[in-house]
């Protein structure tokens, strides 16, 4: 099959690997339907590593939100920190952020495939599950003015 070098509009592609052929409208909404998914996962996995990262050890007070170290509170009752158990906690964090790293490098790289059949229904759902995504996952930002 030859690659087409511009967008086309139909119901027939081949997205990704062989076994993933499209070859009616059925398959192609439920194609469709999996991208948008694919699209916002990507999204999801994108804050994930970021909250992860942010994340190095803190803790949060269900009471108040307060989500300082009660340690660096109170200065004077501070016991030495254990050095051994928090680059272990350093070195768990930094270990699940890197395999969300890989998760997120790969479903970009699958996504930019899928756009790059020049399908447009295929394109549209990967542009549309990014959007959703962000929506759903980034909805607690705050807007800096």
């Amino acid at each position: 099959m030859d690659m087409p070098m511009s967008f086309y509009w139909s119901n027939q592609a081949i997205i990704l690997f062989d076994g993933w052929s499209v070859q009616d409208a059925t398959g192609m909404a439920f194609s469709v339907i999996g991208i948008i998914c694919a699209g916002a996962l990507f999204e999801g996995v994108k804050r994930l590593v970021g909250w992860v990262g942010k994340g190095k050890g803190m803790l949060v007070n269900r009471d108040t939100g307060d989500t300082s170290d009660p340690e660096e509170r109170t200065p004077l009752l501070k016991s030495p920190p254990d050095v051994a158990l928090t680059r272990k906690r350093k070195l768990r964090y930094h270990l699940a952020q890197s395999l969300l790293h890989v998760l997120q490098v790969v479903l970009a790289y699958c996504l930019m495939l899928v756009v790059m059949t020049y399908n447009g229904w295929l394109a549209i759902a990967v542009f549309l599950g990014a959007g959703l995504g962000y929506f759903v996952f980034f909805a607690d930002m705050e807007i800096k003015a």
